[in-house]
């Protein structure tokens, strides 16, 4: 299973995690989010993190420019696009860097409309994370029904939206065909990245080595 934590703010907070057992570190690049940051911020962030783990940049609707800058300036190896982005922007980010990994974000309204969401991005993307509907584009710490999820097949893909330590148990417990979690606030105490949650949450999901 895959272990992605998301939402760093802070130097001291990617330090907590540089070196866990975790497979990608997430920034947001999204103003109206409550865990924006800037290029510079994702640059010098993306620095300090070893080269075994994703470095991800979330991003909503972004045009070309913001594309370019994070590109040119930063050393991230992920894009998540995290709104209603059309095929045109993913083709324009495998034209700016043809290595780089894109992650679509899909919110789970409903089966048919996750299973139309999939079918036009398949084949484009190299993962999807499926996540809590939300109007400010995630980031709610809510859950939803995870049952919607089941007759996904044959695509990679995390569950996020409102992940922590119980609700990874119990997703566990269901017969879905996900390959890890994406997780944000399931990680914190009061905003901050919380070093026994994220270790907790490794040895769930990851075992103890």
């Amino acid at each position: 299973m895959k272990l992605k934590f998301c939402g760093f703010k802070t130097i001291e907070d990617v330090y907590k995690a540089k070196d866990l057992d975790i497979d990608a570190i997430g920034f947001i690049h999204y103003p109206k989010s409550k865990r924006y940051v800037d290029i510079d911020k994702i640059g010098a962030f993306a620095n300090i993190i070893p080269e075994d783990k994703d470095k991800v940049v979330i991003v909503v609707n972004p045009d070309y420019q913001t594309l370019s800058n994070l590109i040119d300036n930063t050393n991230i190896t992920t894009i998540q696009l995290h709104g209603s982005e059309n095929l045109e922007t993913i083709h324009f980010i495998r034209q700016k860097k043809d290595n780089i990994k894109i992650i679509k974000a899909l919110p789970a309204k409903n089966a048919n409309t996750l299973a139309k969401y999939i079918q036009y991005y398949k084949g484009f993307v190299d993962r999807f994370i499926i996540d809590t509907p939300s109007i400010s584009y995630g980031g709610t710490g809510q859950s939803y029904d995870w049952e919607i999820l089941k007759d996904i097949a044959d695509v990679d893909f995390l569950i996020a939206g409102g992940m922590d330590y119980k609700n990874i148990q119990s997703v566990s417990k269901l017969s879905l065909n996900h390959n890890g979690y994406d997780i944000a606030s399931g990680i914190e105490t009061n905003g901050v990245k919380d070093s026994e949650k994220m270790q907790a949450i490794i040895e769930l999901v990851k075992g103890v080595n």
